[in-house]
Parts: C-alpha cells; sequence; structure tokens
C-alpha cells in the first residue's frame, strides 16, 4: 500500500509523461500540483490538505502561466467576424456536392471553411472561384460568382457565373498564388 507521499509523487510522475506524450503544457501544472501536495503530505498527514493543496497549487499554475505558454508555443488567438466574410469571394479548396452528401473545403480570407452550395444541383470543382451566401454555423454556404458580361458594342448583358476569374475580393495575390502553387504539385 502506498503512503500518501509516495502516492502524490507517482501521481505527479505519471501525469508529467502524460504531458510528455501530449503537446499541451497542461497537464504540466497537475503534475507539480502533485508534488506540492507531496510535500504536505510530508509534513501533513492530512487527506483534506493535500486535496486542497493539489488543487489550489495547479490552479495558480495553470491560470498565472497560461498567456506566458500561449506566447512560447506562437499560438496566436484570432477572432473571426462571420459577417465580414459574406459577399467575399473564396476558392474551392475540396470538390463541394450536396447531393452526394461531401461538404467541401473553401478558403476566404487565408482560413479553411466547410463549404455547402447555396443551390443542391450546383457542384464546384476544387480551384474554382465562388461566393460566400452566407455562414451557417460552422460552415459556409457558397454560390457561384455573378458578373456582368459586356457585348461589343460595351453595354452589359446579362450577368453570368464565372468561375474562372483571378480577380477576388477575400483573396490577396498571395493566396491565389499559392493555391495555384499547391494545384500544380496534385
Amino acid at each position: 500500500m502506498f503512503t500518501p507521499v509516495a502516492f502524490w509523487i507517482v501521481f505527479g510522475v505519471i501525469l508529467m509523461v502524460i504531458e510528455i506524450l501530449t503537446p499541451t503544457f497542461f497537464i504540466f501544472w497537475f503534475g507539480l500540483g502533485s508534488l506540492a501536495a507531496a510535500v504536505v503530505a510530508y509534513f501533513h498527514e492530512n487527506t483534506l490538505l493535500e486535496l486542497l493543496t493539489f488543487v489550489i497549487v495547479s490552479a495558480i499554475l495553470v491560470f498565472s502561466t497560461r498567456k506566458l505558454v500561449k506566447k512560447l508555443s506562437g499560438e496566436q488567438i484570432r477572432s473571426i467576424n462571420v459577417d465580414d466574410i459574406v459577399g467575399k469571394e473564396a476558392l474551392v479548396i475540396e470538390r463541394v456536392d450536396n447531393k452526394a452528401g461531401t461538404a467541401g473545403v473553401a478558403k476566404v480570407n487565408g482560413d479553411m471553411w466547410r463549404a455547402v452550395s447555396f443551390d443542391d444541383n450546383i457542384t464546384f470543382e476544387k480551384g474554382e472561384l465562388v461566393v460566400i451566401e452566407k455562414v451557417e454555423g460552422a460552415h459556409v454556404v457558397i454560390k457561384q460568382i455573378e458578373r456582368q458580361k459586356k457585348s461589343e458594342n460595351g453595354q452589359a448583358k446579362e450577368p453570368f457565373a464565372d468561375s474562372d476569374s483571378n480577380e477576388s475580393k477575400g483573396m490577396d495575390e498571395d493566396e491565389r498564388n499559392e493555391d495555384d502553387a499547391t494545384d500544380s504539385r496534385d
């Protein structure tokens, strides 16, 4: 049978080994909290005091080092206002076919979104430019880009869908070039 000191030390080491196997850098703090509880158990064999030490030390370490860990890991928090992407052009990264039940992927403003077609009868192939109609939950609803076609005398004719245009409101030149390079490697 383990003594309380041995239990907390073994528990702390197990948590630290788990941390080594996972990339989160979160469980480590509970391992240190466990070692702090082992120190308390060495001087006072009081289970409630040991548990309180474990919880308090772990919580303080988690909350006080959260920003530091994010800064060290290079993780950046970005907030996305979904209203900003409605009406923007996007590049289809994976085929979109509602009838087949496969939601594709569209890239807009550098972000990847699950995408479905506005019309079940229309599919979009990889590399097509589309416009974001709306955002529903965690995916975007896309449709063809409407362009004005000009006749020989310069008058605008009826709108038509143009998926091969390089004009893009939602993508900059670097993103289009990056996606073109990705397509040529396939």
